[in-house]
């Protein structure tokens, strides 16, 4: 990627994110100013450690915040779990559940740089009374998305 131009897209989402970003950076840049008195290294290094967990949380809640939309597999995948989270292995076929998208909910990941909170597509079982973050997708590899059982 080394020799390919940002899209115009991706350029405008830097644009807006420094935007976002620039309070936080300018007062980062504040707390670095050598004029400060016993400013060591060790309160350098930790802003400047803040400060890219920062962009680092932001980058994963904007990327989190664009899945896709839900596929057939996430889906099926996310009845099976319904009915365990249930208690009701092998006494309720899964794939007979009624299911509805009961839309976007605020949910919280732990990450390596902290927590994130984003919207994500939430699904209802009405006759189970429970409802789930579906799982990412068949191959196991979450893409991005958090765990099914939205803790």
């Amino acid at each position: 990627m080394a020799n390919q131009q940002p899209s115009p897209a991706a350029l405008a989402e830097a644009e807006a994110l420094l935007q976002e970003l620039k309070p936080n950076l300018a007062e980062m840049i504040d707390r670095c100013d050598p004029a400060i008195k016993g400013l060591s290294f060790n309160d350098i290094e930790g802003n400047a450690a803040a400060a890219g967990d920062l962009l680092a949380k932001l980058l994963m809640m904007r990327s989190l915040e664009r899945q896709p939309e839900i596929t057939v597999a996430e889906e099926e995948a996310a009845r099976t779990l319904a009915v365990e989270k249930a208690g009701l292995q092998g006494s309720q076929d899964a794939a007979q559940l009624q299911m509805t998208h009961a839309g976007k909910r605020r949910r919280k990941l732990k990450t390596a740089r902290g927590e994130i909170t984003f919207a994500r597509e939430y699904l209802h079982f009405p006759e189970l009374k429970t409802g789930i973050f579906p799982p990412g997708n068949a191959a196991g590899d979450t893409g991005g998305r958090a765990d099914a059982s939205g803790e």
